[in-house]
């Protein structure tokens, strides 16, 4: 009996860590998602792209954009709408020297163009393919160009 008990104990145990390391059956994967961002002709250094499901079921996935560049893992297939925020870095001086010879000058630190909510090509509607990465570019300009 104890022999009996022990072995089921064996198997269910061996069953519920083989559903744990698969991960219940669902995908981890996903679709590796990649590209170039321009803002007005320009590669945008810094900011952030996010794939909404189109249909407003499942997760949303981003990933940062650096250098005009972003690479996001594990986007679910399907429709998306993409948002793209930010634009460049604020350029900071460096040492107290700089700043002053900043400030002498009349000048201030100037804050990078940024990428307004409507600009033209932002919320655009995308399908990510199941294929394992796809590379997709934006083009992004100012509202009204």
């Amino acid at each position: 009996m104890f022999w009996s008990k022990f072995g089921t104990l064996v198997c269910v145990s061996v069953a519920l860590f083989s559903l744990v390391a698969q991960g219940c059956g669902k995908s981890s994967g996903g679709v590796v998602v990649s590209g170039k961002v321009t803002y007005s002709g320009r590669p945008v250094q810094a900011g952030y792209v996010t794939f909404v499901p189109a249909d407003g079921k499942g997760p949303s996935v981003g990933g940062p954009i650096q250098n005009g560049e972003y690479k996001i893992a594990a986007v679910p297939p399907g429709e998306k709408i993409v948002t793209i925020t930010g634009g460049g870095e604020i350029q900071f001086p460096k040492t107290s020297d700089e700043m002053e010879q900043l400030t002498a000058k009349g000048n201030s630190i100037a804050a990078p163009v940024q990428i307004p909510p409507d600009a033209k090509g932002n919320k655009q509607r995308i399908t990510v393919s199941s294929e394992s990465s796809q590379t997709i570019d934006f083009v992004l300009d100012p509202p009204g160009k």
